[in-house]
This record gives C-alpha cells, sequence and structure tokens, in this order.
C-alpha cells in the first residue's frame, strides 16, 4: 500500500513538473515571438524613416534645380533686356544736357534745338539663331528586324535629312525597313532656317536571336541570358504589373517558364555595350524615359517612352517602376530592387540598387522583369 502511494506521488510531482516547464517553454516561446515582432517592426519603421528622408532630399532637389532654371531663366531675360536697351538707348548730347530749362517770355518753357530732331528707330528684334537639337528613332542599338527610321526635330516645323553610311547622300524625311549594320547620320533644320550638325547613329542588325517572344540575348560573363524586352507582362503598349511581392514576381516568371533576373544580369542589360550609366548614354537626360512624372501616381505603358531603349533592347530600366531583383541584400531576409521609378530624376540609372525592401511587401512603385 505505501509503495502504491510513493508511485502516485511521484507521478503527480512529475506531472507537475512537466506542466512547470511545459509553461516556461511556452512564456519563452511567446517571448521570442514578441522580440522578433518588435524587430520587424522597427526595421520596417527604419525602411520607411530612410524611404521618407529620401523622398525628402529628392523634393529638396527638385525644389532646387527649380529655384537654378527658375533664376537662369531671369537671368537671361535680364541680360536680353539689357542688350536690348543698351542698343536704343542714346546718350543726350554735351549742348542737350547743358541747355536751361528756362521759361522764354511767353511763360513757354524753351525748347532746346535737340527736341525738334528726328526720334532713333526702335532696335529690332531678335532672330531665332539658335539650331534645332534632333534625335533618331528608334533609338541606336541591336535589331533583328528591319526598323523605319526617322528624325524627330523638337521644333513645330522642321525640315530633316537621314543619310546611310555617311552624310553625303542625304534623303528627306524617313527610310524604311533599314537593314544594314553601320551608321546613319542625321541632322534637321527650322522654320528660321537653322541648321543642326550631323549627328550619327549606329545600329547592329543582327539574326541570331534563340529567346522567346519580347526576349533578347544579352551576354553577362562568358554566358548568355535572354532578358525580357518590356516590364512584366512583357508585352508593349500594357501596363506593367506592379503591386507584387518579391515571392510573387518570382512565381509569376517560373509560370512564363523563366526567373527573376539577378541584379548582374539586369544591369549588364541595362548598361549596353557600351557600359553606359544610363540605357541611352553616360549623362542623364529627363526627356528620354520615365524619371521626371512627378504628378504621375502610376506607371506609363511599357514602351511608351521610345528613347528609353538599352542596346539589346530592354525598355524602361531606367525609371517607370523599381524592378524587384533575386540578389539578396546584405541585411538577411531583404532583396534588390534596381532602376528607379517614374519620380526618381537622375537617380535612375544602370547601376541603381540602394534601396532594399521587404519581399513579402507590395510596392506601387515596384515590378519587375523575367530572365532565362
Amino acid at each position: 500500500m505505501k509503495t502504491e502511494k510513493e508511485k502516485d506521488r511521484r507521478r503527480f510531482w512529475a506531472m507537475v513538473i512537466i506542466i512547470f516547464l511545459l509553461l516556461l517553454l511556452f512564456i519563452i516561446f511567446r517571448c521570442q515571438i514578441s522580440e522578433r515582432n518588435e524587430k520587424l517592426a522597427a526595421e520596417q519603421q527604419e525602411a520607411f524613416r530612410r524611404q521618407a528622408f529620401e523622398q525628402a532630399v529628392e523634393k529638396a532637389q527638385r525644389i532646387a534645380d527649380s529655384i537654378k532654371r527658375r533664376a537662369d531663366s531671369i537671368r537671361e531675360d535680364s541680360l536680353s533686356r539689357t542688350a536690348n536697351d543698351t542698343v536704343g538707348e542714346v546718350s543726350p548730347s554735351p549742348a542737350k544736357r547743358a541747355f536751361p530749362a528756362t521759361p522764354s517770355a511767353g511763360g513757354t518753357p524753351a525748347t532746346p534745338p535737340e527736341a525738334e530732331e528726328q526720334p532713333l528707330e526702335a532696335a529690332p528684334a531678335r532672330k531665332d539663331s539658335l539650331p534645332p537639337q534632333p534625335s533618331i528613332l528608334p533609338p541606336p542599338g541591336r535589331y533583328y528586324k528591319p526598323v523605319n527610321l526617322r528624325v524627330e526635330c523638337g521644333e513645330p516645323k522642321c525640315e530633316t535629312e537621314i543619310s546611310v553610311g555617311d552624310s553625303l547622300n542625304a534623303v528627306k524625311g524617313k527610310i524604311e525597313n533599314y537593314n544594314k549594320t553601320g551608321k546613319v547620320y542625321f541632322r534637321a533644320t527650322d522654320s528660321a532656317g537653322n541648321a543642326s550638325s550631323w549627328g550619327a547613329a549606329s545600329y547592329d542588325m543582327a539574326s541570331d536571336n534563340n529567346c522567346s517572344e519580347n526576349s533578347y540575348p544579352v551576354p553577362v560573363k562568358g554566358k548568355t541570358v535572354c532578358v525580357d524586352a518590356y516590364e512584366f507582362p512583357n508585352k508593349a503598349g500594357e501596363k506593367p504589373r506592379n503591386m507584387v511581392s518579391q515571392s510573387g514576381a518570382n512565381r509569376l516568371c517560373e509560370g512564363a517558364g523563366k526567373r527573376l533576373c539577378s541584379t548582374e544580369e539586369w544591369q549588364a542589360a541595362c548598361r549596353g555595350n557600351s557600359n553606359s550609366r544610363y540605357p541611352y548614354g553616360n549623362s542623364y537626360n529627363q526627356t528620354k524615359c520615365a524619371t521626371d512624372l512627378k504628378a504621375a501616381k502610376e506607371p506609363s505603358r511599357s514602351g511608351f517612352a521610345e528613347h528609353c531603349r538599352s542596346y539589346y533592347g530592354m525598355y524602361d530600366m531606367s525609371g517607370n517602376l523599381w524592378e524587384w531583383t533575386s540578389t539578396p541584400a546584405q541585411r538577411e531576409g531583404l532583396f534588390l530592387v534596381a532602376g528607379g521609378a517614374w519620380n526618381t530624376q537622375n537617380a535612375s540609372s544602370c547601376a541603381e540598387t540602394k534601396f532594399s525592401f521587404y519581399p513579402q511587401n507590395e510596392y506601387p512603385f515596384v515590378g519587375f522583369r523575367c530572365c532565362l
């Protein structure tokens, strides 16, 4: 009997100890969960603060640029007025400055002899002497089908010329079904007769594209990667997909038989064969890509900015939408995005990967493109 009681007592205390240990483990688990949630919340808050700071800096930069442009415009107008005033101004002669303004015998002020002279003619209006700044479309680069070449002048009434190989055999207007590798020269003359200098554009007409539709080969460290020409869903004229998480972007690329581009692949497609800073060259130009749309609430349609094409054939790699990549950020659990959005201005270069975003979040200004 005593032995049974001892066994029951031992079982009781064993149960108490087990329950105590389970309760202790539950408390520790809850503390870890709470600590993790607090850490995530702190990281998100830090990311939002960093993003707000970047936006504030960007806004301040835009304001400063606007003030500078306004000041330059005012200074230019002031100099113009000063030049015109100098041309039209006639200094009074010494006799006129010395002539006393005393009344005549009849009480009427005497009239100096110079007042009877004929007035000088007004200075002629300034003539437009600035040449236009033409550009050629489609942009120079590699193509796999014939293209129709045309020149944009940037002014209302212009006469444009295109010449293949040199500037000696120019034709007016445009060239259809162009399919030669080499240089094309172009220029424009505005309605005031001002002619631009000859510009040159290099075209590489190729035929070795083994990639799928709207996807083109890009060399990346000794291998060839097929990169989509447009942001997902990779269709010209359609609104690109935003509000998608990094894992969601991965799944959509896999559903198309592809994968999310890495940062290395993305940058190679953007920089082109000349390793340029922007898809169109080394200097930022706010008219080339969708990077300066301050009032916009959503991205432009894919390929809408015709000049925003990289050498290998990828559109909108500068601006429009930040793009998810498969490359992890330095901070664990975060991934890099590339290229800038529709309002990031010159912070939209091929090397722009300064932001890291939480992969589970969806953003209106982040999209993606696929590779294979």
